[in-house]
């Protein structure tokens, strides 16, 4: 494979705008390539990066081993095969890819690096061997942000999470524009509740790599635990706005409860998202389409308390006391569905256990 004949002044302009993130294009170049040599080997891995960044992984895992029936000592090809098999969710075969590379390559920093990612993308995640690859990974290549990076990724799973931060902190000390340290700083923020923080590291993420998937995700991810937080704000205005109800307080005392809450949750969402990317907002109007079934669960009853608090707040005594016997009932029958959801999940997990 280091002898390929192609074109090397195409190769590199493909290989300029995978750096470039221009990913479509570098695939219609490397294709141009090897059309015109299909024995290239150069050529089929950097197909199979762009095919990969594109989420095409059948394909792009078709073009790497391609490349290793070319070459099947290329360790630089196994370490690409590591790559796909760990985004097609394929932990066992990314291990087994990532050791050929390792026997090829022991003393390359990439070969350890490749291994600790796949150790841990198994489904039962090697974490404490995943943890050693990686500060093998630092030793050969101490300059490097990815491995550090890789070494915050282990630390977080093994639950020093001061320590991950402290890892994610250096591979940002190396470089400060580095997306994954930066989403992941802002993932470890995030677990600590601290919205805006996260906010902040995931704004300059993106400015960073607006193209990187687990940046996107976590976009989503901020925008989902600002609507929860907003939740149980709405679950403490319509407790106070039932118990108003009840006692037949001045309509007043309703109205006076639910604007105080708007301006409270005006205060709480610009906190946050004052420092999310530009166009958020644009973001956020598919975030329903994008996230699991808890996550359109959240916004569905997001949407339900906003409305009867709105109700509850401004519409005559009859019109908000029925509103609120129609949430109280629509409330208890979600419980009873997240409690049996609940059991039967447990149910499925320790039967998968066995």
């Amino acid at each position: 494979m280091d002898g390929d004949g192609a074109d090397w002044r195409a190769l590199a302009h493909a290989e300029q705008l995978l750096d470039l993130r221009r990913d479509a294009e570098a695939e219609q170049r490397f294709r141009e390539v090897l059309t015109a040599d299909p024995g290239s080997g150069r050529a089929l891995l950097g197909l199979a990066r762009a095919l990969n960044r594109q989420d095409r992984h059948a394909e792009a895992e078709q073009a790497v081993r391609s490349a290793l029936a070319l070459d099947p000592e290329h360790a630089g090809a196994h370490h690409v095969l590591v790559d796909v098999l760990c985004d097609r969710k394929d932990g066992p075969g990314a291990v087994t890819a990532a050791e050929s590379g390792l026997r090829l390559a022991p003393h390359d920093f990439t070969s350890h690096y490749q291994h600790a990612r796949a150790l841990l993308s198994l489904r039962r995640p090697r974490v404490r061997d995943a943890y050693d690859a990686a500060l093998r990974a630092v030793e050969a290549a101490p300059h490097s942000p990815d491995a550090h990076n890789l070494v915050g990724l282990c630390l977080d799973a093994l639950g020093n999470h001061e320590g991950a931060q402290g890892a994610f902190r250096n591979a940002l000390g190396l470089d400060p524009q580095h997306t994954l340290a930066q989403n992941n700083l802002a993932a470890s923020e995030m677990d600590r509740g601290r919205l805006g923080r996260a906010a902040g590291l995931l704004r300059g993420a993106v400015s960073s790599d607006p193209q990187q998937r687990q940046v996107r995700d976590n976009l989503d991810t901020v925008l989902l635990l600002l609507g929860r937080r907003v939740m149980w704000s709405l679950f403490a205005a319509v407790v106070v706005l039932g118990v108003l109800l009840v006692t037949e307080a001045p309509w007043w005392s309703r109205l006076l409860v639910g604007a105080a809450y708007v301006g409270g949750v005006a205060v709480l969402v610009r906190r946050v998202v004052r420092d999310l990317p530009r166009g958020v907002g644009r973001w956020g109007r598919g975030l329903f389409g994008r996230v699991k079934w808890q996550g359109k669960y959240l916004l569905a009853l997001l949407g339900l308390l906003s409305v009867a608090v709105l109700v509850m707040s401004v519409a005559p005594y009859a019109v908000a006391a029925g509103a609120g016997l129609v949430l109280a009932a629509v409330l208890r029958t979600v419980g009873i569905i997240c409690v049996v959801g609940w059991v039967v999940l447990a149910l499925v997990n320790l039967v998968r256990g066995r």
